[in-house]
């Protein structure tokens, strides 16, 4: 479990909690049993802590291993949890849209079931919300395979080309006040969403930045962003979306 006093001495967790009045932890989970009990667990622990008031909320995408069951037992212990299952797997496009917006609290914080990224990096990401609406994870130093990273680089420079769009990790974990879907609504229901989100907080006049932070290695196979029906969707909308800007 996350160690709370390494990271949040009390002078910090006081300001923290004027920063982070009220936050919903939103996790995207498919085939992560190994990791997604810690995930929501560290969660739990970290925003006990440092948030004025939080909820966390996971929604299991189709996975055919044990993820629901151990989402579940956790819901069924700790009132914070809520579930929200998918029978049959939709995506993650679809799926982080709709945590997007099943958020209730003033902060959303996104975090995928693979703990690729630490709670812990909120605490980070918490300091941008001095001067802005939203807060990107840089991923510095990306713990993913070589192909993805080109893919990335492919997909970003095609954002900058076609939406003038200048930040660099479009795609990794986001902190923004929930406000923002009083501004805008999302359209797509591709993994383009996370773009889409950005470009649109930032054309209805909220400030973005990015922060770096630490991304770790994959401990499970459950993603499947590098899938060429995934990326050929992805892309497809990026181009098809271009016309509702």
């Amino acid at each position: 479990m996350t160690n709370i006093q390494q990271i949040a001495r009390p002078e910090e967790t006081s300001e923290l909690k004027k920063l982070l009045t009220s936050v919903s932890l939103i996790i995207p989970a498919y085939n992560d049993e190994e990791t997604v009990g810690r995930l929501i667990d560290d969660g739990d622990a970290l925003l006990s802590q440092i948030a004025g008031d939080y909820e966390i909320v996971v929604v299991n995408d189709g996975s055919k291993d044990r993820t629901l069951e151990v989402i579940q037992g956790r819901a069924e212990v700790n009132p914070k949890v809520r579930v929200i299952n998918h029978p049959v797997n939709k995506g993650f496009g679809f799926t982080i849209r709709e945590l997007y917006l099943a958020g209730d609290k003033d902060l959303i914080f996104s975090l995928p079931g693979d703990y690729q990224y630490a709670p812990k990096e909120i605490i980070k990401m918490a300091e941008g919300l001095r001067d802005y609406d939203f807060v990107i994870g840089l991923r510095l130093h990306r713990n993913d395979p070589p192909r993805r990273k080109m893919q990335s680089k492919i997909y970003n420079l095609m954002l900058r080309t076609f939406y003038g769009h200048k930040h660099k990790d479009v795609n990794s974990i986001k902190l923004f006040r929930k406000k923002i879907f009083d501004k805008i609504q999302l359209r797509s229901q591709t993994p383009f969403v996370d773009a889409e989100l950005c470009i649109r907080a930032e054309r209805a006049g909220f400030k973005v930045v990015e922060i770096p932070i630490e991304h770790l290695p994959r401990m499970t196979q459950g993603a499947s962003g590098g899938k060429f029906s995934v990326i050929w969707e992805t892309f497809s909308d990026l181009f098809k979306m271009r016309s509702t800007f």
